[in-house]
């Protein structure tokens, strides 16, 4: 088979009805005029030229054919001449040898034909207010402005009319205005796609928090979590101003006012997470009920960590030269570039924020990771202040090293993509093992850590009674009852569980399968903070006929149902627990059920939180005029995956995408 490239020549083809072309002439490069004897042609369209649109082709000949091919040594064909007489000679000839072999060749759909003057005047009629390009543009500029933070005056720029005058000058450009009434009839269309795709779930678990903006004004902001298909998934309900006192029946008010807007019935409410504030806590109490409210994990270890840290007078000292230090390299110019030059560009010194997280640790951290270019920039110049001695970095060192388990753990449980309810047990109890078989070396290292001991029982002394948290970590095949250490709590729990099965089985009686789950041990993690776990569910397989820290003898008065689940081996700690109970739902027809309700709630309120961190880029100093409807309205648009922007709107549908490319064999050339 031999393969050659050439194009058309003009007035040589025509296309039929049915989408192929016949070919009667092949011109080639040299300008020789061949004939396609036999040949089978593939032709693909990859894209618009500037001068033509570029095709690829296959040509497929036998071997007969081959012999036929044009041979300067082969006085019985004719071969390429340059000559135009020689040339005009043999196309009469040529011509009726030529149609008497006429060739099917076949273009894909996508091939660019000429447009009608009709197609042309509906294509630029299709850019006009209510056409179909119009609307595509229009919508794809409302996804842009919802996403990206943009200003609605954006229209309006010099630089963005002079970007779609050079992409579509056709188009013209809607107002802020309309841009602005559009969002607002698209927000009322998403939201009843968002709440049909909610009538899916059951269960939800709600997160909220206060805020104020710029212009001081308070709102609440709420989120919603669901599991569909064994995923977790998570949605905006709402920023909402706040115009009165926050006392906690108006804050409770709110909550049932913003759930009967979304048609989400009180009792499908499993768990609303907040942070510790009493009027918080009594809002959640009256809306809801005060079993179902859980104080937010991470800013519980926060206080832990901020109450340990002043508890110690020394340590406070520490921290506030070392926060000078950073503080002066902020402040200098000159220091700051002897920083950058030292650590070509790769490194900073991080200072403190009250209101963050472990920002105290990531600043000291970060201190002894350049404390050696750090101390050299300081003795350079005479306004630096006090450098921290020897001993210091050694206490600082010791610091990091206790601080590194309360920051491993809030950084994991922060999370809302996967299940963070059922660890919250086994996360206290490996913190408190892992501070408590630390060996500082220097004294302020030991009065750290017995600190964090003192506030670690003060906080998290009842963690286990809570039926929540506690149900949850009973229903985590990952866990079950490894970390509990109070077996009143455990026995409490499976109770629960128990009675709860009992209720569901005089409900509907439940057909269960009779295959067994066969689940490994987990090898022993890189991770420190669960560096024993591995240990311990060897330990729980290797006694079970024991009773050892946490561990029950299963009750014969339990459903058969959870005497087998507490039976069967632990999973693995990698694996997505929804997924487990997804492939043992055939086995645990109930306990399944179960576990999706019990596995949805949050751990933290970190959710919310990063609302209003969105909430804060989007009422920037630029858009400080938006209203509290508007804030609400692009906070939503923006919180929903790019499947219901498709289905609204499909600005990111593949078929508006002219062109699809497919190449068989590479030879482009052009068609004239």
């Amino acid at each position: 088979m031999s393969v050659k490239s050439g194009c058309f020549e003009n007035g040589t083809k025509e296309r039929s009805e049915s989408g192929t072309v016949e070919a009667s002439k092949f011109v080639t490069r040299t300008g020789a005029r061949k004939t396609c004897f036999g040949e089978r042609v593939k032709w693909y369209d990859v894209g618009a030229g500037a001068s033509g649109f570029t095709k690829v082709c296959s040509v497929e000949r036998t071997e007969s054919e081959e012999q036929h091919e044009t041979n300067p040594d082969d006085p019985g064909v004719p071969g390429p001449s340059t000559s135009n007489t020689n040339i005009d000679e043999s196309t009469e000839n040529s011509d009726k040898e030529i149609m008497k072999n006429t060739t099917q060749i076949t273009f894909m759909s996508s091939f660019k034909r000429q447009k009608t003057i009709n197609e042309s005047f509906a294509f630029l009629s299709s850019f006009k207010e209510g056409g179909q390009k119009s609307e595509k543009i229009t919508n794809a500029i409302m996804y842009m402005v919802c996403k990206d933070n943009q200003p609605l005056s954006i229209v309006e720029d010099k630089g963005f009319v002079h970007l779609m005058n050079v992409v579509s000058p056709n188009f013209k450009i809607p107002s802020r205005r309309e841009i602005s009434r559009r969002i607002f009839l698209l927000y009322d269309s998403m939201k009843n796609m968002f709440i049909d795709k909610l009538k899916n779930s059951q269960h939800f678990a709600l997160t909220t928090d206060i805020w104020t903006d710029i212009q001081t004004r308070s709102h609440i902001g709420i989120t919603i979590h669901f599991v569909e298909n064994y995923t977790i998934n998570s949605g905006l309900l709402g920023v909402f101003e706040l115009d009165e006192k926050h006392t906690s029946e108006y804050i409770a008010s709110k909550l049932l006012e913003v759930c009967d807007q979304w048609n989400i019935s009180n009792n499908s409410i499993v768990a609303v997470t907040t942070d510790g504030a009493a009027n918080m806590i009594q809002s959640i109490e009256l809306a809801f009920d005060k079993k179902r409210h859980i104080v937010c994990f991470a800013h519980t270890l926060n206080l832990v960590a901020q109450h340990a840290i002043s508890s110690v007078p020394e340590l406070t000292t520490l921290i506030s030269k070392v926060k000078n230090i950073v503080r002066w390299f902020k402040q200098s110019v000159v220091a700051s570039d002897d920083l950058r030059k030292a650590t070509k560009s790769n490194g900073k010194l991080l200072q403190e924020v009250p209101i963050r997280w472990n920002s105290t640790f990531y600043m000291l951290e970060r201190f002894i990771c350049l404390k050696q270019i750090v101390n050299d920039i300081v003795h350079r110049h005479v306004s630096a202040p006090e450098m921290v001695s020897a001993k210091e970095i050694q206490d600082i060192s010791d610091i990091i090293d206790i601080l590194r388990p309360v920051e491993a753990a809030t950084k994991e449980l922060c999370a809302q993509k996967y299940v963070t309810t059922s660890m919250v047990i086994p996360m206290v109890y490996i913190l408190q093992k892992n501070v408590s078989e630390f060996k500082p070396k220097q004294e302020m290292g030991f009065q750290l850590k017995a600190a964090i001991i003192l506030q670690c029982n003060k906080y998290f002394s009842t963690v286990e009674s809570c039926s929540l948290l506690g149900m949850a970590t009973v229903l985590d095949p990952r866990f079950k009852k490894l970390y509990f250490k109070d077996p009143l709590a455990l026995s409490n729990m499976l109770r629960y569980i128990s009675n709860e099965i009992k209720h569901t089985q005089t409900l509907s009686s439940s057909e269960s399968s009779s295959d067994t789950d066969n689940t490994t041990v987990e090898e022993p993690q890189a991770f420190n903070l669960w560096q024993d776990h591995a240990k311990f569910v060897q330990q729980s397989t290797s006694h079970k006929s024991h009773r050892g820290r946490g561990q029950l003898l299963v009750d014969s008065g339990f459903p058969f149902e959870l005497n087998l689940y507490l039976k069967s081996s632990h999973a693995r700690l990698s694996d997505d627990p929804l997924l487990i109970w997804k492939d043992m739902c055939k086995v645990y027809p109930i306990l399944s059920k179960m576990a999706i309700k019990y596995l949805v709630p949050v751990a933290t309120s970190v959710p919310s939180e990063r609302l209003f961190s969105k909430a804060g880029l989007t009422l920037s100093k630029q858009r400080n005029r938006l209203t509290s409807n508007h804030l609400n309205q692009l906070l939503f648009l923006q919180s929903l995956d790019d499947t219901l922007w498709r289905t609204s709107l499909c600005p990111l549908d593949s078929g508006d995408y002219p062109w699809t490319l497919s190449i068989e064999v590479d030879i482009k050339f052009r068609c004239d």
